[in-house]
């Protein structure tokens, strides 16, 4: 009987310690892939499609969707004016012209209603409007929505070049 006790004691702790090496484990991956989801470069325009909208009225959209988005590991306030179709994304940190690039045209792509974005950080603030973007890339605009498309023209271009030309046309 004290065999018996001890072989299920025995078997429940080597069953108990592998729960949590597999619990730790997807932790590490979970936490590996949120740290992907902060670069320009990593980030998978996938996790975002959620937020997908025709109007910008939805402040806790909007916010969601700039948690996803690159720079979210810094402390910012969203204002919507929804008289002006604009958002205003206040960082506290200095700017970074890609993530700015990056973030306003998965922005732009998603929130079909939303006209304006105005990122402000510590040194630097972009106004951006959907008309802008939506020249920069002509007829692309709307087949950004597919990820692998997103991938190709917005996030893949950002590595390959300088952002000078882009942040240009963007804030013209």
């Amino acid at each position: 009987m004290q065999k018996t006790i001890g072989l299920v004691v025995g078997i429940a702790l080597v069953l108990l310690i592998g729960v949590f090496y597999v619990l730790s484990n997807n932790q590490k991956q979970v936490e590996k892939e949120d740290v992907k989801q902060l670069s320009v470069e990593t980030h998978n325009f996938n996790t975002v499609l959620a937020y997908e909208n025709d109007y910008m009225g939805n402040n806790s959209n909007i916010t969601n969707l700039f948690n996803k988005l690159p720079l979210s590991n810094y402390k910012y306030t969203v204002e919507l004016e929804p008289d002006t179709f604009t958002a205003a994304i206040n960082y506290n940190t200095s700017s970074d012209e890609k993530a700015v690039i990056y973030n306003t045209t998965a922005a732009f792509v998603l929130i079909k209603n939303l006209e304006v974005i105005d990122m402000r950080f510590s040194d630097q603030s972009y106004v951006i409007t959907r008309e802008n973007v939506e020249q920069w890339f002509g007829d692309d605009f709307e087949s950004l929505i597919d990820p692998s498309i997103f991938k190709d023209k917005v996030q893949n271009a950002l590595m390959e070049s300088t952002t000078t030309n882009w942040i240009d046309q963007y804030t013209k």
